[in-house]
């Protein structure tokens, strides 16, 4: 089935104006609801294939052979010291800004404004700011890392990535760093720009999310077969996105994921910060959600338009004539002065004879 638009106008009629909606009435009215495709030309497959391999291999090339180095048990112990470490950070801060540069250049050549791509916070139905859509999105990724992380660690056997011997605090800040370029590069390209491109070239669903999917498991293939638990949050990833157009609460805790992990290394404490966050994100989104709920059942739909009276007007729908007479007619046919057609003037909400 081939990707089509999903959101509906004021008469239930398909359209994709303003992409990414918010997430709520009318754009977004059950779970399973998508945002519509980016605006913008349809593109080919072959040429969005061709970008999304190409970008995709730019960033995470190197990652996939060391990674796939580390699986054989190839790769070195990395040194431990400010003269590896520090550089090292750099360029993991630049490789941030490079990819954001990148992905947004490529992406306005076929139309996408960087809204369109992700970069905004999930709003309401009404268009105004949304933390509490926010932090549902964000309880949401926590819980697909943590049952995925449990999956990883269960099937990966002790497969990770090699710690340096010494761990001073130069790998402390190079570690910060690259957790910030974990969560900006990997959602930004492997995601966010995989999933635009595709949808643009109106491939189906299904396809989209099994590449966004492969994508982001293939830089993690020095887990092994933990790599399916990587599968299971990264496919939570790809509905949360398709669902609120918004990369920023995933690039939040993607980031404080990692960062945790690194921390841990250092005060163990931090390992457990992760249950009381969940506990927390879990209640907030769980309260929020249930506010939100109840507030939809007290509106009317379709809600009135602006400056106009209650819906549906008294005496129900389809009432007639409306409160207040029949409107005026329209303007005398052709402009002022010229003769009016056949039969006169006819307003075009009065009913025939």
């Amino acid at each position: 089935m081939e990707d089509q638009p999903t959101g509906t106008g004021p008469v239930g009629t398909p359209t994709t104006a303003g992409w990414p909606r918010p997430v709520g009435r009318p754009a977004a009215a059950h779970w399973w609801s998508i945002q519509p495709p980016p605006q913008g030309d349809r593109i080919s497959a072959r040429r969005a294939y061709t970008e999304v391999l190409v970008i995709f291999a730019a960033f995470f090339a190197a990652n996939i052979v060391a990674g796939g180095e580390a699986l054989a048990g190839r790769l070195p112990v990395p040194s431990g010291s400010w003269v590896i470490f520090l550089p090292n950070s750099v360029s993991e801060l630049a490789k941030c800004v490079v990819a954001v540069v990148v992905v947004l250049l490529l992406s306005a050549r076929r139309g996408i404004s960087p809204r369109a791509l992700g970069f905004g916070w999930a709003r309401k139905s009404d268009g105004t700011p949304g933390a509490a859509q926010n932090l549902r999105i964000a309880a949401w990724a926590i819980v697909a890392l943590l049952l995925g992380g449990r999956v990883t660690i269960v099937l990966a056997h002790g497969r990770h990535i090699l710690e340096p011997l010494f761990r001073d605090y130069s790998y402390l800040v190079y570690s910060m760093t690259a957790s910030l370029n974990a969560g900006i590069v990997e959602e930004t390209v492997a995601l966010a720009f995989v999933v635009t491109t595709l949808r643009q070239a109106r491939r189906p669903l299904l396809e989209i999310a099994v590449v966004a999917v492969l994508l982001r498991c293939s830089y993690h293939d020095y887990y092994g077969w933990g790599v399916l638990g990587i599968a299971i949050w990264a496919g939570v990833f790809v509905w949360l996105y398709l669902r609120s157009g918004s990369i920023l609460p995933l690039i939040v805790v993607h980031v404080l994921w990692d960062a945790s992990q690194f921390l841990g290394l250092y005060w163990p404490v931090a390992w457990n910060i992760w249950g009381a966050l969940l506990i927390v994100s879990l209640l907030t989104a769980a309260v929020t959600w249930i506010m939100n709920a109840a507030r939809r059942g007290q509106q009317t739909w379709p809600p009135p338009a602006s400056g106009a009276g209650p819906w549906p007007p008294p005496g129900g729908p389809g009432a007639w004539p409306p409160p207040g007479g029949i409107p005026a007619p329209l303007p005398p046919w052709g402009g002022a002065g010229e003769p009016s057609p056949p039969g006169g003037n006819v307003s075009p909400l009065q009913p025939p004879d």
